[in-house]
């Protein structure tokens, strides 16, 4: 059997892996209640206080923008569960029978999760925006500015797939790693930002949530951070993170 074979095989496995369970269909179901539900709310706001949006050139997409930190924590707990579902029903041993190449399950199944995460999670905050759009029609929606903010909303939910990704596979427990991904990607960031000690300003810095805060909602927490460098800690955490978890799951006994 051909490895393109293969590995079409095994994405369709994972694909349906993902989709036949009902976790997946209420986590997709919550993310959108809080993604436009909470972007509608601010849509209204802002037709109810006409000058609030428009301040500074606001669009319908600035307005928006905070929906994404609800795709952000769903995307990390719909990541973990489906990188850890396998290892906590046991069902990781008929996996790896259909898909015995353990580099190539890593490959397929960290593609399939991450492709389907952040298109879900991106297309929910476009409706959000369309939503604010659509009951605050003072506001506008200019495409260039809507295909930046989708782009960065995009590489950052696909960076935060594959850290979870990686940190689900490294764990093998879907509650450590939800805790540790919430914790490096929105608690630890502001809160050791906020410490008076050096030290943990400059490790806040670097830790992935910074940059996701910074190219998700512009806030600037250190002044030397740019849009270059957030890509470049986002890209590193989730590289570092898969490498962990796929030297698990490829080197270690899958039980």
């Amino acid at each position: 059997m051909s490895t393109a074979t293969v590995v079409v095989r095994a994405s369709r496995a994972e694909w349906s892996r993902i989709w036949s369970v009902r976790s997946s269909w209420f986590l997709v179901a919550a993310i959108a209640l809080a993604v436009v539900g909470l972007g509608t709310v601010a849509g209204l706001d802002v037709a109810n206080n006409p000058g609030q949006g428009q301040e500074g050139g606001g669009t319908a997409w600035d307005v928006a923008g905070f929906t994404t930190m609800f795709a952000l924590f769903g995307t990390v707990a719909w990541s973990v569960v489906a990188s850890t579902t396998d290892h906590a029903t046991g069902a990781i041993v008929p996996t790896l029978q259909w898909t015995p190449r353990r580099g190539l399950l890593l490959a397929v199944r960290s593609t399939v999760i991450t492709a389907t995460v952040t298109l879900v999670g991106a297309a929910l905050v476009a409706v959000a925006s369309l939503a604010v759009r659509a009951v605050a029609p003072g506001l506008e929606l200019p495409l260039a500015e809507g295909a930046r903010s989708l782009g960065d909303t995009a590489m950052v939910l696909a960076c935060a797939a594959l850290l979870s990704i990686g940190l689900g596979l490294a764990t093998r427990s879907t509650a450590a790693a939800v805790v540790i991904a919430v914790a490096l990607l929105l608690f630890l960031p502001v809160f050791m930002g906020q410490l008076p000690y050096e030290w943990a300003v400059t490790v806040a810095k670097h830790l992935p949530g910074s940059s996701a805060l910074f190219l998700i909602l512009g806030n600037d927490l250190f002044d030397d951070l740019t849009a270059t460098t957030a890509r470049l800690t986002l890209v590193s955490w989730a590289a570092a993170a898969l490498a962990v978890g796929g030297r698990r799951l490829v080197r270690s006994d899958a039980t």
